[in-house]
């Protein structure tokens, strides 16, 4: 981790209008950070209150994940130059017996991607259900655009709770959900737990934000589960990861546990994430994990009023011989818009970024790439399709021109992003 990664936590509150059926705006109050929405049944019953995904996601920057059914932006692609790309790629890196084996194993095969559906909850209008068989959900962003996601994911087929008023959660099956509509929490209403947050240390640096412990527990009313105990977060100072095995958990009161057995303290944690003010979802997976230091704080920001309309992505790629096209850019053929995530890691850590905050990309060295944030801070990402290992290149819609232009990713040295 960079030396400028190393910031306090402060967010800005930026309140703007968004675009699509959103409920009408709220004064930001103690609760406003939480997920909020109209729940309706398939049998025409409903429920609004605070929502939340049984034992994982709360906020209104947690992340909601699941995969694309279709990828529109793939038809524009010359999927023959693409085909002769991801050939070249493996050539390079294996020998004559896996290139044979290779020629015969795809002769004739065309090209084929898949992507994830990847977004913050304070991004969507709404998710719409059916229990058709082969029925996608529909996931409808705060501009309007309705696209068609499905397993697998842990989101999808989650119970969810919505607490109508506090103490008295209401628990709901997917198979019996029709409709989720999000919405700003009134202010009068009573927020049915507060925020967990704190410091995290790992082998390449600090991070400090809002969590989600074992990307999961992440509110005054979790517990850190164990074979000898299960402590409520609410009693938790400090979590050191011990060599031991387990975790060395101190309570507020002063005692030291020492806690194995489950996947909140052992090697099965599936990682710390931390909502890093001005970057995004930064997940430290356990083996790099050292250390955490755990608070809890108002669920005040960020509010669903915080979250800007979604604009389509514009600027300017250039390429490798010099040319350059500006116009609207569809990265990956998948990220077309403001509040689509760029996914990757350094240091092992997962990294999401809102493009909206990413100012220039540029690829580096094979499979990886230097992201410069609007705030000037620098990371340097691989690991995953958006960073450069499998990347399906890129479409610029040129005004004036009738077809988009398309470049293969080892064609291009920067990607330019419009403020």
């Amino acid at each position: 981790m960079t030396p400028s990664l190393r910031l306090p936590l402060t967010l800005a509150v930026t309140i703007l209008a968004a675009a699509g059926p959103v409920a009408a705006q709220s004064a930001l109050h103690p609760g406003s950070g939480l997920i909020h929405a109209t729940v309706t049944l398939r049998d025409g019953a409903t429920h609004t209150g605070y929502l939340r995904w049984e034992e994982e996601d709360a906020f209104w920057d947690d992340v909601f994940s699941a995969r694309q059914k279709d990828l529109p932006w793939f038809d524009h692609a010359d999927r023959a130059q693409l085909a002769r790309e991801r050939q070249r790629q493996y050539f390079e890196t294996h020998g004559l017996l896996d290139r044979l084996a290779w020629t015969l194993h795809h002769k004739g095969d065309e090209v084929k991607i898949s992507r994830p559906f990847i977004c913050r909850y304070g991004d969507l209008a709404a998710l719409r259900l059916t229990q058709d068989e082969g029925k996608p959900v529909i996931a409808v962003l705060r501009d309007g655009r309705e696209v068609p996601i499905g397993g697998p994911s842990r989101d999808i087929g989650s119970d969810l709770i919505v607490y109508v008023k506090p103490g008295q959660p209401v628990e709901l099956a997917w198979e019996d959900l029709g409709e989720i509509r999000f919405n700003a929490a009134p202010a009068s209403s009573v927020p049915y737990a507060t925020r967990l947050a704190g410091t995290v240390e790992h082998r390449a640096g600090t991070l400090v934000g809002n969590l989600q412990w074992d990307t999961s527990e992440c509110t005054s009313l979790d517990t850190i589960d164990s074979d000898q105990e299960d402590v409520p977060v609410t009693r938790v100072r400090r979590i050191v990861r011990s060599r031991r095995g387990g975790s060395d958990v101190t309570m507020t009161d002063g005692t030291t546990l020492t806690l194995s057995g489950t996947n909140d303290v052992d090697d099965g944690n599936r990682g710390v994430s931390v909502e890093l003010a001005g970057v995004g979802r930064v997940t430290v997976p356990w083996d790099r994990f050292t250390a955490a230091d755990l608070r809890l704080e108002a669920a005040v920001h960020p509010g669903y009023e915080e979250f800007a309309a979604p604009l389509p992505l514009t600027g300017t790629v250039t390429a490798t011989d010099g040319r350059t096209f500006s116009g609207r850019l569809v990265y990956d053929l998948d990220e077309a818009s403001t509040i689509d995530l760029l996914h990757g890691y350094q240091d092992e850590c997962g990294y999401q970024i809102p493009f909206g905050r990413i100012a220039v990309i540029a690829p580096a060295a094979p499979g990886s790439c230097e992201v410069t944030l609007r705030d000037g801070r620098r990371l340097s990402l691989g690991g995953d399709e958006d960073t450069g290992d499998g990347h399906a290149g890129l479409l610029v819609f040129v005004d004036g021109q009738e077809k988009p232009a398309y470049l293969l990713w080892s064609a291009v040295r920067q990607v330019t992003f419009a403020p």
